[in-house]
């Protein structure tokens, strides 16, 4: 896809052209002279044969350095205030977010000043507009990866009760959890983390969570049933997860092939 020209709104398309005297120097009745060869020969020929420029020539070349200069000084300082956040949160160390908070942050700004200051047609602003801040929601998504699984996981957790862990402390220090259990009668079924995990009704034995007869079997039975769909649930949230990611990627490469170069004003 390359750069291409884009609809401009008949009235601010009328009042630009009305304000820009090259634009209006450009008629039939204006033309001094006619020649084949580039824009500014003229200037280099008088730089290689040593002739000097008009003075007003010269004094209209240091009034645009001098205007050019001071607009990109005010542009600096304004660039410096919109980015200082962005500039804040980049890390070296995590290049995809950095990049994607860079993305987000340019067309954040730019579809302010679309919406404020856009030259195109009504309809063909608003696309441009849309299609920005869709491709922002995507990057904000893309962004925090980790998010795809939890939200997955969140949606399983919360069709199942909640589960408790075993917390253990160790003679030498420290402490670790593991495994997920729910209270039945005075102990907990449940199934062990790890290698070679137990599963079944445990009780706290002299200090020591062990397997034990279960009080109600049927109702032990019931609740591993439980615990083992919810860990197949919670498996299959993984895959669900990737596919998100994987949609969002797809789409976020389209918007950007389809919109990017149209993206300007």
């Amino acid at each position: 896809m390359l750069l291409q020209s884009q609809p401009l709104n008949p009235e601010l398309s009328k009042k630009f052209e009305a304000s820009n005297k090259e634009i209006e120097a450009m008629t039939e009745q204006n033309i001094s002279s006619q020649y084949i060869g580039e824009l500014f020969d003229d200037i280099f020929d008088r730089v290689r044969t040593k002739k000097k420029a008009s003075l007003k020539t010269r004094l209209d070349g240091k009034k645009r350095l001098f205007n050019d200069g001071f607009y990109d000084l005010k542009r600096t300082i304004r660039n410096h205030m919109k980015w200082h956040v962005a500039m804040e949160k980049l890390y070296p160390w995590a290049g995809f977010s950095g990049m994607i908070r860079v993305m987000q942050t340019h067309l954040y700004h730019y579809v302010l000043y679309e919406k404020k200051f856009g030259h195109s047609t009504d309809e063909w602003r608003a696309y441009k507009i849309k299609t920005a801040k869709e491709t922002i929601k995507l990057l904000n998504r893309i962004k925090k990866p980790d998010e795809y699984l939890n939200r997955r996981r969140e949606e399983i957790k919360t069709k199942y009760p909640k589960y408790q862990s075993l917390i253990t402390k160790y003679k030498n220090g420290g402490s670790g959890s593991s495994g997920d259990f729910i209270a039945q009668g005075n102990g907990w079924v449940g199934m062990e983390a790890g290698k070679d995990p137990r599963e079944g009704y445990f009780e706290f034995i002299n200090g020591r969570f062990e397997l034990a007869n279960s009080p109600n079997q049927c109702e032990t039975d019931r609740l591993l049933s439980e615990l083992r769909q919810y860990h197949k649930e919670l498996d299959a949230s993984y895959k669900k997860a990737e596919t998100d990611s994987d949609r969002d990627f797809e789409r976020l490469l389209q918007l950007l092939k389809e919109n990017m170069y149209s993206w300007w004003d």
